[in-house]
């Protein structure tokens, strides 16, 4: 990519057709398995919702990676007139929710590590007929880390999505905008 063509991606007002893509076929999902993750833990005999929430979870981290691939090669545009604080906060924020999006998964393996130790024995278990390496035993409780870090990661959305409505409602600018399929909220 020459140079020319990256500072045109980097004035560019909106995010690319993939980056939109990629935002909300991730977000409903994480969205979901944060808020009926509770539903997963019980009874150690019913293995039908943990193991959709774990094959969803590691679904996740696979577009993860394709997701940062295309943020690499595809820079976001630059942000909207703000204060250096804003960027900066903007900034934290965003390299939180990537930090989130990979070590809640990473911490929900370990923690089904556990589980599938206690349960099963040292068999692994299965993620769409594929079978899923056991991780090491750290000593530590991954299922409160887990579920702690959900809760976390939960908040940091809220904000997340505050800070978007408040571009939109409050400072009437594109924020908003740029990162919806049609560029258009009424």
């Amino acid at each position: 990519m020459g140079t020319d063509t990256l500072v045109q991606k980097l004035k560019s007002p909106r995010y690319t057709k993939t980056a939109i893509a990629l935002h909300w076929l991730m977000a409903v999902p994480i969205l979901g398995l944060l808020l009926f993750g509770q539903q997963t833990m019980g009874s150690h005999n019913a293995h039908f919702l943990p193991t959709v929430h774990a094959s969803l979870g590691l679904l996740i981290v696979l577009m993860l990676g394709f997701r940062l691939y295309w943020r690499w090669k595809n820079p976001s545009p630059a942000p909207l007139e703000a204060s250096y604080w804003k960027k900066r906060a903007a900034r934290l924020a965003h390299i939180m929710l990537y930090a989130a999006m990979v070590l809640i998964p990473l911490t929900g393996w370990l923690a089904f590590t556990e589980h599938v130790r206690r349960s099963l024995g040292a068999r692994p278990a299965s993620w769409f007929g594929f079978k899923i390496p056991l991780l090491p035993d750290f000593g530590m409780n991954w299922h409160m880390v887990h579920n702690w870090g959900g809760k976390l990661v939960l908040v940091l959305i809220g904000l997340h999505v505050a800070a978007a409505l408040k571009h939109h409602f409050i400072d009437r600018d594109d924020t908003l905008k740029r990162m919806l399929p049609s560029g258009n909220f009424h």
